[in-house]
């Protein structure tokens, strides 16, 4: 489970750039192909703040759609079509079974949706991811040493 190093190194981090300050709140943004659960992030969050004088600092988790453009005309789209596109281009005997169900191979290593994409538009392949691998500390709320 890297969602716990992942964590690990937000605290880490956290801890070394605000020694002595109070940290109240963090938002940590995560794009929506990180492949992360955020649910066990926020959990490893939580634990591992224990007795690090983040106990009572609030983690708020954002997740960032994925967008992608086409670099060759431009257009831009975000998952939904994406997946659309998937589904067109992938034969359902390259689909994994999970717990009784086809997935796709995106569902466990979502990046690779890329190498499945053309655009909607042109059809070329060359595509760019313009957000959702996004993995950032984006905000830290301090409060007052008193």
């Amino acid at each position: 489970m890297h969602e716990w190093s992942i964590a690990e190194g937000i605290v880490t981090a956290l801890l070394e750039s605000f020694k002595d300050q109070k940290i109240i709140e963090v938002e940590v943004r995560v794009g929506e192909l990180r492949d992360l659960n955020i649910d066990v992030l926020k959990e490893a969050l939580s634990i591992l703040s224990k007795d690090s004088g983040l106990e009572e600092t609030r983690f708020n988790i954002v997740v960032s759609k994925a967008f992608f453009k086409c670099l060759n005309c431009g257009e831009e789209w975000g998952m939904n079509k994406a997946l659309e596109i998937l589904n067109e281009m992938l034969e359902i005997e390259n689909y994994i079974v999970e717990e009784g169900e086809l997935e796709p191979p995106v569902h466990f290593i979502p990046s690779l949706i890329i190498g499945y994409q053309k655009c909607p538009k042109c059809k070329k392949v060359d595509i760019e991811i313009i957000s959702g691998k996004e993995l950032e500390i984006s905000k830290v709320y301090l409060g007052d040493e008193s």
